[in-house]
């Protein structure tokens, strides 16, 4: 880990509780995608989706056994993390400008435990939600609604106000049944706009 982004990185990765949990369940030995799916009670989709965060962090490792894919924490990826963040020296604050102050505190106040405690009634605020929220989607997939619905269900009961505010905000579109991540979205800039 070099730098504080990686810390950040790494600590987004952990940052859903589903993901917390397909670590826990595959540190001791590795399990299949079946296997997963039926601990944890998640869709195929949610739980691929799940692992496919943890894979690109480089916390899990897959293996291919005939059809099926074994996954495993890679354990030597946790240890040098929290003595790396604690001990690197600080070359520039974790925020640099207002922007990325405000968005901080939003996270936080509205973020606890990867599950979203309310949805922001300010604009602003609500923005800032929506852009971790679509960070959720991977830009190019196409998304079945039932698919969104889960996802976006596992921060909030009302996913039907979340997945109509990505969508006319222009963070997600939608057509034939299936949503998807424009390559090109909108830009989201919580402090363009009066609170």
């Amino acid at each position: 880990m070099n730098s504080v982004q990686d810390a950040a990185d790494f600590f987004k990765a952990l940052s859903h509780p589903a993901r917390v949990l397909l670590v826990r369940l595959t540190w001791e030995r590795a399990r299949s995608g079946e296997e997963l799916c039926k601990l944890l009670n998640l869709s195929a989709a949610t739980v691929s989706h799940h692992l496919t965060q943890l894979d690109d962090a480089g916390l899990v490792t897959a293996e291919q056994s005939g059809h099926h894919r074994f996954y495993r924490a890679h354990q030597a990826a946790f240890a040098p993390t929290l003595t790396q963040l604690v001990r690197a020296e600080a070359k520039q604050p974790p925020y640099q400008t207002e922007a990325e102050r405000y968005r901080a505190k939003v996270i936080q106040t509205f973020l606890k435990g990867g599950k979203l405690s309310a949805i922001p009634a300010q604009r602003k605020k609500r923005d800032v939600i929506l852009e971790v929220l679509v960070n959720e989607f991977e830009v190019g997939r196409e998304y079945p609604e039932r698919e969104v619905n889960e996802l976006l269900g596992t921060y909030h009961p009302d996913f039907f106000t979340l997945r109509r505010e990505l969508i006319m905000r222009g963070l997600l579109e939608r057509g034939s049944g299936v949503y998807w991540r424009p390559a090109e979205q909108a830009a989201v800039n919580p402090l363009a706009q009066e609170a």
